[in-house]
């Protein structure tokens, strides 16, 4: 088996090429409609220059966006969300899941939490140790939790 930080630089790599691919459609677009179309086909220079300022203002925002979407850190959940330490090692210790639970339960009964597991239990990260706040998940390409479930990686 591969040692851990191959197969992280492997995925790492791997995760880039719908981006490349993505990029490359979006190159070839631009190129087709603005030289293609808009150059090559269209013959009446007003209706170029309308054209292409509206596709370069839809353009920018797209880009834009991408770029947003790709490069910006996803948001963790916030301190509150962490177990106390004397909780902490108490749910540690602790064995039963109906214990842990009730751990779990007094420390969030002061949290904004409306999700909850199906059986009705808190949802609790045992990765990163932190209670799960609503539309919360643990990214296993990121390796941490990960808030409004809106990112994915790169």
């Amino acid at each position: 088996m591969a040692p851990s930080h191959v197969l992280k630089c492997c995925q790492k790599v791997f995760s880039w090429i719908p981006v490349v691919f993505i990029a490359l459609v979006v190159g070839w677009s631009y190129y087709a409609y603005v030289v293609e179309l808009c150059i090559f086909t269209i013959r009446n220079t007003g209706e170029k220059v309308v054209y292409l300022v509206i596709f370069h203002l839809s353009f920018i925002m797209f880009v834009w966006s991408y770029w947003k979407t790709i490069f910006s850190k996803p948001a963790n959940p916030s301190k509150e969300f962490c177990l106390p330490k004397a909780d902490k090692e108490q749910y540690e210790r602790e064995e039963r899941p109906e214990a842990q639970q009730e751990i779990l339960k007094r420390v969030a009964q002061n949290l904004p939490l409306y999700t909850r597991t199906g059986t009705g239990a808190v949802r609790y990260c045992d990765r990163c140790q932190v209670i799960k706040p609503d539309r919360c998940h643990h990214c296993s390409a990121c390796d941490m939790c990960v808030l409004k479930m809106d990112h994915h990686c790169p």
